[in-house]
This record gives C-alpha cells, structure tokens and sequence, in this order.
C-alpha cells in the first residue's frame, strides 16, 4: 500500500514534467530548438501570477521602472491565470522575433546555446527585480486529500495530472484538427516546399512560440503553490522535462505527457524505496535522477536518434580547427606574457589572472571533444567537480603528495570522460548534448550529493600542493594569492595548451578531425572512429580533471554545489562563443569567464556582480545572432591574413586529407528539425 501511495503522490511532480515536455515538443518541432530556457519561462509565468494573485502587480523586466505595476487588488485565481497565459505567450513572441528568428538556418547548437542567453536572462532580470528569496504563492488547486479504500490521494496532485491531460488533449485538437496544425506539419517535413506553396515557416514558428512559451508559463503558473518558487528552482526541472520530450520523439505528444506522469511517479516510489532494507544505501537519493538518464540511454540506444530531422532550408557548421604553427615558440612567448602578468598583478587582481588560466584548462576540454571531434558535452565541468572532490579525498583522507594526486584525479575522470563518451558511439550532436547534461544532473546527485561515496568530504580542506620542500600553495590572509601558485597554473596551462597544439598537428588529430567532418567517410578510409571518439572524451576529461584538480587547490575547501549543471552550460556557451576550434579562444574563454580577469577588472570599475548571469546571458545572444559558427571562426581567419601580409608568406597548404574527410573540409550537415 505504502509503494501505490508514493506512486499517487508523484503526479504531482509527474504533471510538471508532463507540461515542460509538451512545451519542449512544441518549440522543437516548430525551428528546431532544444529549448533549455522552458523552465524559465514557467518561472517567469510563475512569478506572473504570483504577483498578480497576490497583490494584483504584474512584473515589469523594464530596469529604471517599479518592478511591479500595480494593476488591482488581489487577482481571482482565474483571471489571474488569464493574464499569465497572455504575458506569457508574449514572452515566447519575443523570444523568436528577437532571438530565434535570426537563427532560423543555425545549426542545432547555436540555437540550443542560445537558450541558454535567454535562460541567464530571464532568470537574471527576476533575480534583480524581484530577489532571490522564496515566495509561497496562493494555492489554486484544493490541498485536501480523497480517499480511495485505504489510499489517501492528494487532491492537487490530481488536479495537476488533469491540467496536464487537458493541456495534451487541447495540443492534440490544435496539431491534428486544424488548418494550423496542418501547416506546422507541413513546415516540419519540408521547408523549401511550404515557401513554394506559400506558406511563411517565420509565421508558422511565430505562432508556435507562442504556444509553447503558453503551456510553459501555465504549468510554472499552476505548479507554483506546490513548490518554493525562486529565480533559479525552475531551471534544472529542463533536464527530467528533455528526458521526458526525446521518449516521445519531441512529436508524439500523448507519449511525451504519460511519460512525463509515469516518471514522476517512478521517482516519487524510489523516495520511499530509499528508506528500505534492501535498498542500497551507497546510493544515497541518487536513483531519483538517474531514472531520466536511463530512460535517455535505453531511448536513444535503441533508436539511434530521438530527435525528428526536418527539411532546413540551410545550416551552418563549426568553424574548421585550423592547424597552429610554430607552436614552440608561440608557447614561449605567451608563457613569458604570463610570468610579466603574474609578477605585474596582486591581490585581486592575481587571484583572477589565476582563474582565468585555470579556466582556459578547462575549456581546452571542450577544444579537444568539440573542437576536435566535433562531440557536444555539457558534463565537462561536473567532471571538473568531480576531480576537485577526489583530489580532495586524496589529500586529506588518503595523504597522496603533489603531483599524485592531481595526476591520479584526473586519470580517474579520464575514466569517467570514457563512459560519458559511450554514448557518442550512438547518437551525436544536439542528442548527445542530451545526455551528457542528463548525465551531469546524475553526477552531482549520486556522487557530488552523497556522502557515503565522496567520503563525506563534501566541503572539506584541501591540503596544498608542495615539491621537494617548495610550498606551491595559494596561501591565505596576507599572502594571498602567493605568486608560486600562479606560476603553477601558468605551467600546467602552457604545458596542457602545447599539448592540445600538438594533438591537433598529431596523426591522432587528423582522426579526430576526419571523424567531425564525416563520420561515414572516416571509417570508409580506415579509421576507428569508436576508438577516436572515446580517445576524444578521455583526453578532454583528463584535462579537466587537472583544471578541477587546480581549482581545488585555489578554493582550498571543496563543495560539489559550486558544480551545478547549468553552470557547465554557461561555460561551454562563453567557449563556444570564444572559439571551441582554438586554443586561443579557450585561453578568451578563460579570461571572460565567472571571476576570471576581464570579469574582475570590469566588476571593479562598474560593480555589475550582480547583473553577471543579466549580461552575460545578453551578451551570449547577441555574439550567437552575430556569429553562429562562434567568434573563434569569424576573427582567426582575418587575423591570419593580417599575419601572412606582415610576414609577407604564402597561406599555409591544406594538411593532406585522410581520403574525403580532409582537415579542412566542412563537416556534414547536422540533421535538425
């Protein structure tokens, strides 16, 4: 009886993930967006309507102006709802008109990074109008309870299911049984052939934002009294939702919203399961999250791809890894850059300079699985948390010395970089990017979260590095930052980046790069490409676990929560952006980055701290409107002429091709709805 309660009791959150499911399925299939910024805009709706509910105020984003506009009087629920639905279905109108729109021909990618600008946006323009503190919201739903036999039901579990049934049920009508529906379908299989018949695929994908952005600001809408609602708290509820979207194909609407109740229930059970004898108590509450990730795994195993292809009229590519040159005394130079840098700066100001190198590590991760082997991974920075919780068990539980310890974290994640690589053997693109973020939410619950496998070092000291005799520490109080610790993240940085330069120039990198541009044609010409690609994942986890490993040593005290997810998102967006083919854009990556120098010096001379997630979010969208392919592509390549006029050489001759697949050529088309 006890299994059947807890299984009711998951509707609830069941109907949550059924709602954002039918959201996602309803942007994807209209321009081919992975939507990840569904959350936010139910958070936004939530937020609607809380302000409404409560006080009558609606929420203005518009900065210089009250943060609410007081319109009346507490709102009855049902007008109160009515207008949520209508700034909400604003909201996704100027999303695509402003965001999406220009990226109608970007590749899958491009859009999916920039939902993430609308993500920081949107839940950064709240935070500062509104804070960041929890709001209870007045209930909609009734909060009693039925009984059936001996089975409490929760009425406003119940009432949520139904709200999501009724949601599909309405989605159906539309899609199925209207001139609208029609036409999306048409748009969906062939572009090319709705413009000849006369159909606008801009209108068609206007409107079906608008729907979309409407299910999402009613769901966050009727969800809200059952939850703590904060700026952020609806943005992790993407990932489950995603899972929910690809068992439905992102098409198959019913599927999408039974399986979204189905899972909420099944994670509901596992809550209580976890309290039983014969549960594994190593696991902690972990298998909650890991249910999505299975259900990914086991979906896109067996279908190879859960995302539908559509007819694009075009799409852009990445921009080619282009081979470096001279790349010893390239390194030499920038090296002695970094020392004068290191020397030149204190206080904050080092502290920075420090980050930002320990930041550029970690985005030449993304250079080797993205750049490289054109594999997109959103788990790069929970493997970073994932060293720095390891190097400190090493240090402080196992006593291992520098540089063991950081050496063996990050060989321990290269192992970890492997499995999370397994699935590329399947699915790729905007699909794997799926799973490895769907992997990255299991990563921190069942390890980062658990302290019956991370040795309850959670938030423990980290010992600091010595060698023979030379304290390599970051130091504290008035010697922070010491010098020493600089210097040797500058080293580990030149060394990592000559590394990478070589690897591109290496036969292994050739590989990498056949693989990205043609799959097919790499293994018709001899290449593994199994074995490249998980070389790829191992390499590029190998060289954040040594960017986690230095940035344990910088915190001195580990906490799996400065490892969330979304975060690795963000880094992988300001990356891609930077340039994901270069080792000059991750050095660019590292600089903009959270707390890195640029970050520093002009929080300093502006104080914009806490308008970072607001800017960077905006400038995330532009630099993707700007330049799809990323900047990386768009300024090397002037740069390189610029450098040729002065040196007064001939352009450098193609690297010889492995069969079709030369280094430079372009990769193949992605597939994208």
């Amino acid at each position: 009886m006890e299994n059947l309660t807890f299984l009711v009791l998951g509707l609830g959150p069941g109907a949550i993930l059924a709602a954002f499911g039918l959201s996602l399925a309803v942007f994807y299939r209209s321009s081919g967006v992975v939507n990840f910024a569904t959350g936010a805009i139910g958070m936004y709706g939530a937020y609607t309507y809380y302000g409404l509910r409560s006080a009558g105020s609606l929420v203005n984003p518009v900065f210089g102006l009250p943060a609410l506009v007081k319109l009346s009087g507490p709102m009855p629920a049902w007008l109160a709802l009515l207008i949520t639905a209508l700034v909400s279905v604003v909201l996704g109108l100027l999303c695509y008109a402003i965001v999406f729109r220009p990226l109608r021909h970007a590749r899958a990618l491009a859009k999916a990074v920039a939902s993430v600008g609308v993500l920081l946006v949107l839940e950064g323009a709240v935070s500062l109008r509104l804070g960041t503190d929890p709001v209870s919201v007045p209930q909609i739903f009734p909060a009693g309870s039925l009984t059936l036999s001996s089975l409490r039901v929760p009425e406003n579990g119940l009432w949520a299911a139904g709200v999501a049934v009724v949601l599909l049920i309405a989605a159906m009508v539309i899609y199925n049984y209207t001139r609208f529906g029609l036409v999306t379908r048409a748009v969906v299989e062939s572009e090319k052939g709705s413009v000849i018949v006369g159909v606008s695929p801009e209108r068609v994908a206007l409107a079906n934002w608008g729907l979309g952005a409407l299910i999402a600001g009613l769901a966050g809408a009727f969800i809200s009294p059952l939850v703590a609602v904060t700026p952020s708290g609806f943005t992790l509820l993407v990932v489950p939702a995603v899972a929910v979207a690809l068992i439905g194909g992102f098409s198959n609407l019913p599927v999408i919203v039974i399986s979204g109740l189905v899972l909420g229930m099944l994670q509901s059970n596992l809550s209580y399961q976890a309290s039983q004898s014969w549960y594994p108590q190593w696991l902690g509450t972990g298998a909650q999250d890991l249910l999505p990730l299975i259900a990914v795994l086991i979906v896109l195993m067996v279908r190879g791809s859960a995302l539908p292809t559509r007819g694009m009229l075009s799409v852009q590519d990445l921009p080619p890894a282009r081979q470096p040159h001279h790349v010893g005394i390239k390194g030499a130079i920038w090296f002695i850059v970094g020392i004068a840098c290191l020397f030149a700066l204190g206080g904050s100001y080092r502290a920075a300079l420090t980050t930002s190198l320990i930041l550029a590590i970690i985005a030449l991760s993304f250079v080797v699985v993205t750049g490289y082997v054109g594999q997109i991974s959103f788990a790069q920075y929970s493997l970073v948390g994932a060293a720095a919780l390891l190097l400190a068990e090493m240090t402080t539980v196992w006593k291992i010395p520098f540089p063991a310890a950081p050496i063996l974290a990050a060989l321990a994640v290269g192992l970890l970089g492997i499995i999370i690589g397994l699935p590329a053997l399947r699915v790729r693109g905007v699909n794997l990017a799926i799973v490895t973020i769907v992997m990255a939410v299991a990563i921190n619950s069942v390890y980062f979260d658990n302290d019956r496998l991370n040795g309850g070092i959670n938030g423990g000291q980290v010992t600091g590095p010595t060698l023979f005799g030379l304290n390599l520490e970051i130091g504290s109080g008035g010697s922070y930052p010491r010098i020493q610790f600089g210097l040797l993240c500058l080293v580990v940085l030149t060394l990592i980046a000559l590394g990478v330069a070589n690897l591109r120039r290496s036969r292994l990198g050739v590989a990498m790069l056949a693989v990205r541009a043609n799959e097919r044609s790499a293994a018709a010409n001899g290449i593994n490409v199994a074995r490249v690609k998980l070389a790829g994942f191992a390499i590029a986890a190998c060289i954040a676990g040594l960017g986690g490993a230095l940035l344990g040593y910088q915190q001195t005290s580990v906490s799996g929560d400065s490892f969330d997810p979304l975060s690795g998102i963000l880094l992988f967006g300001i990356c891609y952006i930077a340039g994901i083919t270069t080792i000059t854009g991750a050095v660019a990556a590292g600089l903009i980055g959270s707390n890195g120098l640029i970050y520093v010096v002009i929080n300093r001379q502006i104080s914009f701290g806490s308008y970072y997630l607001l800017i960077t979010g905006l400038i995330l969208i532009f630099a993707i409107i700007r330049h799809p392919e990323g900047l990386g592509g768009t300024i090397q390549e002037p740069l390189e002429r610029l450098a040729r006029r002065v040196l007064r050489r001939k352009p450098p001759s193609a690297t010889p091709a492995l069969g079709a697949a030369a280094v430079g050529a372009p990769s193949a088309p992605e597939k994208v709805v």
